[in-house]
């Protein structure tokens, strides 16, 4: 069985169409609507999808958690995950359902940046190519897209990711779940509408938010590199500073306050980083043998 998933939140206007266009490609459309205070899970039943309500809104990630239980429960083969909004276009979703079933990949993402037809404000590429370039970093991918939300999941996909981030975060949390895994994952170009959009009115606090969530991933899978180096370097600021008052209080009689508070904070400030990362290495290896 092919479900279509649309996670939605005040999208009444877009959310009929969205679902009347995907009904023909998959057997079902299911909505998970996110505590809308609209007419979005009205008009999601009436165009003939199944309709999962949040009493209250929790976020796009518990949407798509929502969605990744109810995918299981139903035994599904196939999960496609499309945005609510109108920005995708679900006359693509057979060329996710192709790459699925013709190239045996667990796991589809529709890119919008595999070609030049996505007409975007420049910020908001380079946001997002910066945070896919920290998420391709934490899960050794050289995925172009890594927070688009449309997506194709197989049964073992299905069965293996639990996401739990409740924000928007949940796009590269489920990229480190498929990388954990062993997942395969593949990409194709999709084209992508922005028209009507305003979501760009949020999107520097938004995209800050993401890649936070995402160095913190980045910084558990790979600890010795994110706090180990720097925490090392700090050590070696520390000693060299140390060396500097030491040389002019006992050579010059001369006390450098500046070097012995930098020598001081560097060097605490290292061995924390440096101790961190022993920790979750440790404990990452620990979790990774007990799997």
């Amino acid at each position: 069985m092919k479900i279509a998933c649309i996670p939605t939140f005040n999208e009444e206007s877009s959310i009929a169409d969205m679902v009347k266009k995907s009904i023909p490609y998959v057997d079902k459309v299911i909505v998970c609507d996110d505590g809308s205070t609209d007419n979005t899970a009205k008009r999601a039943k009436e165009s003939g999808a199944i309709v999962i309500t949040h009493e209250k809104n929790q976020g796009y990630g518990a949407a798509i958690a929502t969605l990744f239980d109810y995918a299981r429960k139903q035994n599904a083969q196939i999960m496609i995950t499309i945005d609510g909004d109108g920005q995708h276009n679900p006359d693509q979703i057979p060329l996710l359902l192709n790459a699925i079933t013709t190239h045996n990949v667990d796991v589809v993402i529709g890119s919008r940046f595999l070609d030049d037809s996505t007409k975007a404000s420049s910020y908001r590429k380079t946001g997002i190519k910066i945070i896919t370039s920290a998420a391709n970093y934490g899960t050794n991918f050289k995925v172009s897209d890594s927070q688009s939300g449309f997506r194709a999941y197989s049964k073992d996909a299905i069965d293996a990711i639990h996401p739990t981030e409740q924000g928007m975060s949940v796009s590269t949390e489920i990229l480190l779940k498929i990388s954990n895994k062993g997942l395969s994952i593949a990409e194709v170009p999709i084209t992508i509408s922005y028209d009507g959009d305003t979501s760009e009115q949020h999107s520097i606090p938004h995209g800050v938010s993401v890649l936070m969530n995402t160095l913190k991933y980045v910084s558990i899978k790979h600890p010795l590199q994110f706090y180990g180096i720097p925490g090392l370097v700090l050590i070696i600021s520390g000693i060299i500073l140390g060396g500097l008052f030491l040389d002019g209080y006992l050579n010059q009689h001369v006390v450098f306050y500046g070097s012995l508070l930098g020598s001081v904070v560097m060097f605490l400030l290292g061995a924390i980083l440096s101790v961190t990362a022993i920790i979750l290495f440790s404990m990452a290896n620990l979790i990774r043998d007990r799997h």
